[in-house]
């Protein structure tokens, strides 16, 4: 085996012989391609043509060694060195390939083409074509001469109508065939006998375009037949004999359309040219189709031997490069590749190659001191995340979990478990409409009370959501839960204190009018001072302190019980405008404005609720100027990309500044007789719906400015 492979090593070709040897190839290829062509007369005997065939054969041959000898080395090759065998036959199977697959398919297609042109010239439609014509031709020749044999068969039934018992009356018969040739397209008419005496003539007084007939044509003439000839390519002229008249015979001259009958001769030549080469076409196809097998085969060995030699030049760095890559996997930086190589592309590879290694070992360095360091901070994060008491999860933009603490599990009593990767909506599914919408809104914190039954035990969570923008777009979440029961339930305790207290004392201001009536009636019945008009007065304002009692029973029941808002997508335009019109028709008096946004604005609103809220504004409104000189209110409805603002604007007396802060709370009013519940319902629908209402002193005039917003949601619309 080595020996074998010695000798093979030995017989290789160099570069410039290799080169050489493609060079002539080409020329013996393209010489013999040139000498058998069709019609060339450089090669007199085609026997020489062998020498030239022997020669692409013997390239052939050499070729077809070359690449015996590789394909042997290369099985020998895998024997010694496996993994290289292997990159090796790769590139070999690429580069021939790439090579002979485009040379295969050049022949393939070029044989395809060649055969289909021939199949075009010398089938189908154009043989159809050219037989079509000749057929055409020879039809209209037919019929040319069918016409002028008609033409000389009319004359003799004229001539016949003019003779009598055979005998010939020239007069008659030049009168008849004068009116005759002027109806035909006949140009000359020549009656004659065999000694060649003409009788008549017609339209050729010195008989030019007469021609005596030869022995051979009176043969045909006396078995009366009718002999076609032409004069010239001008005319055509045939002769009859007439029988009835014994020896007299008679030409008949008739014009052609010289173009067309030049055509017909041209489609008669051509169809005899069409013939010779069909029959020729056999012996073209042979000759191309050896042409095309040599080619092909010295196509495709050239291309397997580059294929080989691309193979081996490129396979042994990059299988270097390979190594060195194994054994950078095992953590070995130095085992870097040498820079020497032949192609400067590969010296350019091996030099990246080598620098990214350099670059790889410097950011390994850096990664692991940077992974240290992150590790330091990730167990500091979690060990304060532990020692909260509310929860944080940190979602991703898909709400699954990335990171929880301890707490977040602890408040739901572990019923819950939020563990990384899950889907945080599908584990409080409760959530998931209050979550998309946030998504969806413009908001960047959302914030909800919701009740947990856990455990047959109610819990209120007080829940926080924070959006994570990068780029102006959502990355991530942040979720904080507390647990506010306890926080809710002193709230509540100390609320309901406070307004006990409130309405105890609301209550017992008109007990003390009702306890004075009444102990003045019973003094009265006492003392037998009995009026009527004292006992109706007594009665009245009795009547009217617990009318005031009821009252004030009916808001603070309002107050406490206001029905869960019903929200549906209405038009707050209209539900203003509904408002405004119910107070500004029954107060003529006071100036009123509506200045609405030039489209209805839609909105998710419960339309009785807020209805209510326009109505308690207005109404606070028109009581402030309608004891001042020219009352004025304005109320306006705008909207942006963010906000839905309504201002409801007065000139009355307005309100001092250490009232506005208490304005809101529960039996605050400045009026006489007003139970202070109306704002403190108006803010908490308002607050219900999202929204935010205000109230501050006007700057511009006297009066006072209330401005309620609403956030401008993304599925607002505009009429």
């Amino acid at each position: 085996m080595i020996s074998l492979t010695k000798i093979l090593n030995k017989l290789y070709l160099t570069r410039f012989s290799f080169y050489l040897l493609l060079i002539l190839i080409a020329i013996s290829f393209s010489i013999t391609f040139y000498l058998m062509l069709p019609d060339n007369n450089l090669v007199k005997n085609p026997l020489q043509l062998q020498y030239f065939l022997l020669a692409d054969v013997f390239f052939v041959i050499l070729l077809l060694a070359l690449i015996i000898r590789q394909l042997i080395l290369i099985i020998i090759y895998r024997k010694n060195k496996k993994d290289e065998s292997k990159l090796y036959i790769k590139f070999v199977n690429l580069f021939a390939a790439m090579a002979v697959g485009p040379a295969i398919g050049l022949v393939i297609i070029t044989s395809l083409f060649f055969n289909l042109e021939f199949r075009t010239w010398y089938g189908g439609a154009v043989r159809e074509a050219v037989v079509n014509s000749n057929i055409v031709a020879k039809d209209y020749e037919n019929e040319i001469q069918a016409e002028i044999i008609s033409d000389t068969q009319l004359i003799m039934r004229e001539i016949v109508k003019v003779s009598r018992n055979n005998e010939v009356n020239i007069n008659s018969i030049n009168q008849v065939l004068n009116e005759f040739i002027d109806l035909r397209t006949i140009s000359n008419i020549y009656l004659f006998n065999k000694a060649g005496d003409i009788y008549l003539n017609f339209k050729d007084k010195e008989n030019e375009n007469f021609l005596y007939p030869s022995k051979n044509i009176f043969e045909i003439l006396d078995q009366n037949r009718v002999f076609i000839f032409q004069l010239n390519k001008n005319s055509i002229s045939a002769y009859k004999k007439i029988n009835f008249l014994g020896d007299v015979f008679m030409q008949v001259n008739r014009d052609l359309n010289t173009n067309i009958w030049d055509h017909i001769a041209a489609t008669k030549d051509a169809y005899k040219i069409y013939t010779i080469k069909e029959n020729e076409s056999a012996g073209i196809q042979i000759t191309y189709s050896m042409i095309f097998v040599l080619f092909s085969i010295g196509f495709i060995l050239i291309a397997v031997l580059i294929g080989f030699n691309l193979a081996r030049r490129l396979s042994k760095p990059i299988s270097i490069l390979i190594e060195s890559a194994n054994e950078i996997s095992k953590g070995n930086f130095e085992a870097k590749v040498s820079e020497i190589d032949e192609f400067d592309e590969i010296k350019v590879l091996i030099t990246a190659y080598n620098k990214m290694i350099s670059e790889i070992e410097s950011k390994q360095l850096q990664l692991v001191s940077k992974s240290l360091d992150d590790e330091e901070k990730r167990l500091f994060i979690e060990a304060i995340l532990s020692l909260l008491t509310i929860g944080v999860i940190s979602l991703d933009n898909n709400f699954n979990i990335i990171l929880s603490n301890k707490t977040a599990s602890i408040l739901f009593k572990n019923s819950k478990n939020f563990n990384e990767k899950d889907n945080f909506l599908k584990i409080i599914p409760e959530w998931e409409k209050i979550f998309n919408n946030f998504k969806n809104s413009k908001k960047i914190l959302e914030n909800f009370q919701y009740d947990f039954v856990i455990n047959n035990d109610q819990r209120n969570f007080n829940v926080r959501i924070i959006k994570e923008i990068i780029n102006n777009q959502i990355n991530g979440y942040v979720v904080a839960i507390d647990d506010t029961t306890t926080l809710l339930l002193a709230q509540k305790h100390a609320a309901w204190s406070d307004i006990a207290r409130k309405i105890a004392h609301e209550v017992k201001n008109p007990l003390t009018p009702i306890k004075l009536s009444a102990e003045r009636i019973e003094k009265k019945f006492n003392d037998n001072n009995i009026s009527q008009k004292d006992i109706s007065l007594l009665t009245q304002t009795i009547s009217r302190q617990v009318d005031d009692i009821g009252k004030l029973v009916d808001e603070f029941s309002s107050f406490a019980r206001i029905p869960e808002a019903e929200i549906k997508l209405d038009n707050l335009s209209n539900c203003l405008r509904e408002s405004y019109e119910l107070y500004a028709n029954s107060h003529k008096n006071i100036k009123m404005n509506l200045d609405l946004f030039q489209k209805d604005i839609y909105f998710q609103f419960d339309k009785m609720q807020i209805s209510r809220c326009f109505n308690n504004i207005i109404k606070n409104a028109i009581e402030a100027v309608e004891k001042i000189p020219n009352p004025l209110i304005s109320i306006k409805l705008t909207q942006n990309n963010y906000a839905i603002i309504i201002e409801f604007i007065d000139n009355g007396i307005g309100i001092d500044k250490k009232s506005i802060s208490k304005i809101f709370e529960p039996y605050f009013t400045t009026k006489n007789k007003g139970t202070g519940l109306g704002l403190s319902i108006v803010k908490r629908i308002i607050e219900d719906h999202g929204g935010k209402i205000t109230i501050d002193k006007n700057k511009d005039m006297a009066g006072t400015i209330s401005k309620i917003t609403f956030e401008n949601q993304t599925e607002n619309y505009n009429a």
